[in-house]
Protein backbone atom coordinates (compact mmCIF):
# COMPACT_ATOMS: atom_id res chain seq x y z
CA UNK A 1 0.00 0.00 0.00
CA UNK A 2 3.07 2.28 0.14
CA UNK A 3 2.47 3.42 -3.46
CA UNK A 4 -0.83 5.07 -2.50
CA UNK A 5 -0.89 8.85 -2.11
CA UNK A 6 -3.40 10.26 0.35
CA UNK A 7 -6.13 12.54 -0.93
CA UNK A 8 -4.62 15.36 1.14
CA UNK A 9 -1.34 15.24 -0.81
CA UNK A 10 -2.18 13.51 -4.09
CA UNK A 11 -2.18 16.68 -6.22
CA UNK A 12 1.56 16.98 -5.53
CA UNK A 13 2.15 13.82 -7.59
CA UNK A 14 1.70 12.94 -11.27
CA UNK A 15 -1.12 10.50 -10.56
CA UNK A 16 -3.07 13.28 -8.84
CA UNK A 17 -3.29 15.23 -12.10
CA UNK A 18 -5.54 12.49 -13.51
CA UNK A 19 -8.26 13.49 -11.07
CA UNK A 20 -8.67 16.56 -13.29
CA UNK A 21 -7.51 15.44 -16.74
CA UNK A 22 -6.59 16.30 -19.50
CA UNK A 23 -6.98 20.02 -18.75
CA UNK A 24 -5.75 20.49 -15.20
CA UNK A 25 -7.24 23.41 -13.31
CA UNK A 26 -6.20 23.97 -9.66
CA UNK A 27 -9.59 25.28 -8.56
CA UNK A 28 -11.46 22.42 -10.27
CA UNK A 29 -8.99 19.90 -8.85
CA UNK A 30 -9.52 21.25 -5.32
CA UNK A 31 -13.30 20.98 -5.78
CA UNK A 32 -12.90 17.37 -6.90
CA UNK A 33 -10.72 16.54 -3.90
CA UNK A 34 -13.57 17.66 -1.65
CA UNK A 35 -15.94 15.32 -3.54
CA UNK A 36 -13.57 12.41 -2.94
CA UNK A 37 -13.41 13.16 0.77
CA UNK A 38 -17.22 13.25 0.98
CA UNK A 39 -17.71 9.87 -0.73
CA UNK A 40 -14.96 8.16 1.30
CA UNK A 41 -12.03 7.87 -1.12
CA UNK A 42 -8.84 7.93 0.92
CA UNK A 43 -5.91 7.58 -1.49
CA UNK A 44 -4.90 7.17 -5.18
CA UNK A 45 -2.09 5.15 -6.80
CA UNK A 46 -0.49 4.52 -10.16
CA UNK A 47 -0.89 1.10 -11.74
CA UNK A 48 -2.71 -0.65 -14.55
CA UNK A 49 -2.39 -1.81 -18.17
CA UNK A 50 -2.67 1.64 -19.78
CA UNK A 51 0.03 4.32 -19.86
CA UNK A 52 -0.50 8.04 -20.45
CA UNK A 53 2.61 10.21 -20.60
CA UNK A 54 4.57 7.59 -18.67
CA UNK A 55 1.95 7.13 -15.93
CA UNK A 56 0.21 3.76 -15.67
CA UNK A 57 -3.54 3.73 -14.98
CA UNK A 58 -6.36 1.17 -15.06
CA UNK A 59 -8.26 2.56 -18.05
CA UNK A 60 -9.09 5.44 -20.35
CA UNK A 61 -12.40 6.15 -22.10
CA UNK A 62 -14.24 8.96 -23.82
CA UNK A 63 -15.87 10.09 -20.57
CA UNK A 64 -13.27 9.29 -17.94
CA UNK A 65 -10.04 7.75 -16.74
CA UNK A 66 -9.92 4.87 -14.26
CA UNK A 67 -7.44 4.88 -11.39
CA UNK A 68 -6.49 2.62 -8.49
CA UNK A 69 -7.85 3.96 -5.22
CA UNK A 70 -8.50 3.17 -1.57
CA UNK A 71 -12.10 3.47 -0.43
CA UNK A 72 -13.03 2.70 3.17
CA UNK A 73 -9.70 0.79 3.36
CA UNK A 74 -10.63 -1.36 0.31
CA UNK A 75 -8.77 -1.31 -3.01
CA UNK A 76 -11.18 -0.10 -5.70
CA UNK A 77 -11.37 1.35 -9.20
CA UNK A 78 -12.08 5.08 -9.34
CA UNK A 79 -13.44 6.58 -12.57
CA UNK A 80 -12.78 10.31 -12.86
CA UNK A 81 -14.78 12.43 -15.32
CA UNK A 82 -12.58 13.90 -18.04
CA UNK A 83 -12.53 17.68 -18.24
CA UNK A 84 -13.00 17.58 -22.03
CA UNK A 85 -16.06 15.32 -22.09
CA UNK A 86 -19.56 16.53 -22.89
CA UNK A 87 -20.87 14.54 -19.91
CA UNK A 88 -21.97 16.96 -17.20
CA UNK A 89 -21.95 14.29 -14.48
CA UNK A 90 -21.01 10.67 -13.82
CA UNK A 91 -24.35 9.95 -12.16
CA UNK A 92 -26.10 8.70 -15.30
CA UNK A 93 -23.38 6.11 -15.95
CA UNK A 94 -23.50 5.12 -12.28
CA UNK A 95 -27.27 4.56 -12.49
CA UNK A 96 -26.78 2.29 -15.53
CA UNK A 97 -24.10 0.31 -13.68
CA UNK A 98 -26.46 0.04 -10.71
CA UNK A 99 -29.13 -1.37 -13.06
CA UNK A 100 -26.64 -3.96 -14.36
CA UNK A 101 -25.68 -4.88 -10.78
CA UNK A 102 -29.28 -5.90 -10.11
CA UNK A 103 -28.69 -8.64 -12.69
CA UNK A 104 -25.30 -9.56 -11.12
CA UNK A 105 -23.46 -7.99 -14.04
CA UNK A 106 -20.54 -5.54 -14.01
CA UNK A 107 -18.27 -4.33 -11.20
CA UNK A 108 -20.13 -3.49 -7.99
CA UNK A 109 -21.05 0.18 -7.72
CA UNK A 110 -19.73 1.50 -4.40
CA UNK A 111 -20.09 5.26 -4.59
CA UNK A 112 -20.76 8.19 -6.90
CA UNK A 113 -20.48 11.97 -7.10
CA UNK A 114 -20.74 14.47 -9.93
CA UNK A 115 -17.21 13.73 -11.15
CA UNK A 116 -16.42 10.24 -9.84
CA UNK A 117 -17.63 6.65 -9.75
CA UNK A 118 -16.22 4.24 -7.16
CA UNK A 119 -16.38 0.60 -8.29
CA UNK A 120 -15.19 -2.84 -7.38
CA UNK A 121 -11.64 -3.41 -8.63
CA UNK A 122 -11.62 -6.37 -11.04
CA UNK A 123 -8.22 -8.05 -11.17
CA UNK A 124 -7.15 -9.94 -14.27
CA UNK A 125 -6.18 -9.56 -17.94
CA UNK A 126 -8.45 -8.33 -20.68
CA UNK A 127 -10.26 -11.18 -22.42
CA UNK A 128 -8.38 -10.65 -25.69
CA UNK A 129 -5.00 -10.87 -23.95
CA UNK A 130 -6.17 -13.85 -21.90
CA UNK A 131 -7.17 -15.79 -25.04
CA UNK A 132 -3.74 -15.28 -26.60
CA UNK A 133 -2.11 -16.76 -23.48
CA UNK A 134 -4.58 -19.67 -23.16
CA UNK A 135 -5.08 -21.02 -26.67
CA UNK A 136 -3.79 -24.40 -25.50
CA UNK A 137 -6.47 -24.59 -22.78
CA UNK A 138 -9.46 -25.56 -24.91
CA UNK A 139 -11.86 -26.17 -22.01
CA UNK A 140 -11.08 -22.86 -20.28
CA UNK A 141 -11.57 -20.87 -23.51
CA UNK A 142 -14.92 -22.57 -24.17
CA UNK A 143 -16.04 -21.97 -20.58
CA UNK A 144 -15.18 -18.29 -20.76
CA UNK A 145 -16.88 -17.82 -24.14
CA UNK A 146 -19.97 -19.52 -22.72
CA UNK A 147 -19.83 -17.25 -19.65
CA UNK A 148 -19.44 -14.11 -21.79
CA UNK A 149 -22.45 -15.04 -23.91
CA UNK A 150 -24.39 -15.68 -20.69
CA UNK A 151 -23.55 -12.18 -19.46
CA UNK A 152 -24.64 -10.70 -22.79
CA UNK A 153 -27.95 -12.55 -22.55
CA UNK A 154 -28.48 -11.28 -18.99
CA UNK A 155 -27.94 -7.74 -20.23
CA UNK A 156 -30.48 -8.30 -23.01
CA UNK A 157 -32.97 -9.59 -20.45
CA UNK A 158 -32.35 -6.55 -18.25
CA UNK A 159 -33.22 -4.15 -21.08
CA UNK A 160 -29.80 -2.47 -20.95
CA UNK A 161 -27.68 -2.15 -24.08
CA UNK A 162 -23.97 -1.99 -23.23
CA UNK A 163 -23.10 -0.24 -26.47
CA UNK A 164 -19.49 -1.41 -26.86
CA UNK A 165 -19.67 -5.19 -27.13
CA UNK A 166 -18.71 -5.32 -30.80
CA UNK A 167 -15.23 -4.74 -29.31
CA UNK A 168 -15.29 -7.18 -26.41
CA UNK A 169 -11.58 -7.91 -26.20
CA UNK A 170 -11.08 -4.98 -23.80
CA UNK A 171 -14.56 -4.87 -22.33
CA UNK A 172 -14.18 -8.06 -20.32
CA UNK A 173 -11.70 -8.74 -17.54
CA UNK A 174 -10.96 -12.40 -16.83
CA UNK A 175 -10.85 -12.70 -13.04
CA UNK A 176 -10.16 -15.85 -11.02
CA UNK A 177 -13.95 -16.28 -10.77
CA UNK A 178 -14.49 -15.85 -14.52
CA UNK A 179 -15.03 -13.04 -17.04
CA UNK A 180 -16.67 -9.77 -15.95
CA UNK A 181 -17.92 -7.03 -18.26
CA UNK A 182 -16.72 -3.46 -17.65
CA UNK A 183 -17.20 0.12 -18.90
CA UNK A 184 -20.83 1.23 -19.04
CA UNK A 185 -20.19 4.78 -20.27
CA UNK A 186 -21.89 4.06 -23.63
CA UNK A 187 -24.74 2.02 -22.12
CA UNK A 188 -28.41 2.92 -22.53
CA UNK A 189 -31.88 1.82 -21.47
CA UNK A 190 -33.39 3.87 -24.31
CA UNK A 191 -32.40 1.65 -27.25
CA UNK A 192 -33.15 -1.96 -28.02
CA UNK A 193 -30.48 -4.15 -26.39
CA UNK A 194 -28.22 -6.03 -28.81
CA UNK A 195 -25.62 -7.37 -26.41
CA UNK A 196 -25.73 -11.00 -27.53
CA UNK A 197 -25.66 -10.23 -31.25
CA UNK A 198 -22.86 -7.67 -30.78
CA UNK A 199 -20.83 -10.14 -28.70
CA UNK A 200 -21.20 -12.90 -31.28
CA UNK A 201 -20.20 -10.47 -34.01
CA UNK A 202 -17.06 -9.61 -32.04
CA UNK A 203 -16.20 -13.25 -31.31
CA UNK A 204 -16.96 -14.98 -34.59
CA UNK A 205 -17.28 -12.32 -37.30
CA UNK A 206 -14.39 -10.02 -36.48
CA UNK A 207 -11.76 -11.36 -38.86
CA UNK A 208 -8.66 -10.97 -36.66
CA UNK A 209 -10.24 -12.31 -33.51
CA UNK A 210 -12.08 -15.16 -35.21
CA UNK A 211 -8.82 -16.18 -36.89
CA UNK A 212 -7.26 -16.36 -33.44
CA UNK A 213 -10.11 -18.41 -31.97
CA UNK A 214 -10.17 -20.74 -34.97
CA UNK A 215 -6.79 -22.12 -33.88
CA UNK A 216 -8.54 -24.07 -31.14
CA UNK A 217 -12.30 -23.49 -31.45
CA UNK A 218 -14.74 -25.23 -33.83
CA UNK A 219 -15.97 -22.07 -35.56
CA UNK A 220 -19.74 -21.89 -36.14
CA UNK A 221 -21.39 -22.07 -39.54
CA UNK A 222 -22.21 -18.43 -40.31
CA UNK A 223 -25.44 -19.24 -42.16
CA UNK A 224 -26.79 -21.30 -39.25
CA UNK A 225 -25.61 -18.76 -36.68
CA UNK A 226 -27.19 -15.80 -38.47
CA UNK A 227 -30.45 -17.74 -38.76
CA UNK A 228 -30.47 -18.44 -35.03
CA UNK A 229 -29.71 -14.79 -34.28
CA UNK A 230 -32.57 -13.57 -36.48
CA UNK A 231 -35.03 -15.73 -34.52
CA UNK A 232 -33.47 -14.60 -31.22
CA UNK A 233 -33.79 -10.91 -32.14
CA UNK A 234 -37.52 -11.41 -32.73
CA UNK A 235 -37.91 -13.31 -29.45
CA UNK A 236 -34.94 -13.17 -27.02
CA UNK A 237 -36.30 -16.07 -24.96
CA UNK A 238 -34.20 -18.57 -23.05
CA UNK A 239 -35.11 -21.24 -25.60
CA UNK A 240 -33.89 -19.12 -28.51
CA UNK A 241 -30.79 -18.12 -26.54
CA UNK A 242 -29.89 -21.81 -26.19
CA UNK A 243 -30.47 -22.25 -29.92
CA UNK A 244 -27.88 -19.53 -30.49
CA UNK A 245 -25.45 -21.35 -28.18
CA UNK A 246 -25.95 -24.54 -30.20
CA UNK A 247 -25.23 -22.63 -33.41
CA UNK A 248 -22.03 -21.39 -31.72
CA UNK A 249 -21.01 -25.04 -31.07
CA UNK A 250 -21.40 -24.59 -27.32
Amino acid sequence: MNDYKSIAEVLEYKIGKFLCWPEFNPEEAARRIEQLKLIGVEAIAEGGPHAILGTSILGKGHAGVVLRALYLEEEVALKARRTDTDRISMKREASLLSHANKWNVGPRLLGVSDDFIVMELLVGPYFGDWVVENLDNHEAVLNNIRAILGIAWKLDQSGLDHGELTHIRRHYVVTLEGPRVIDFESASLDRAPSNLTSTIQSLFMNYRFSQLLSKMYPMPNHHELLGALRIYKLDPSERNYHSVLEACNL
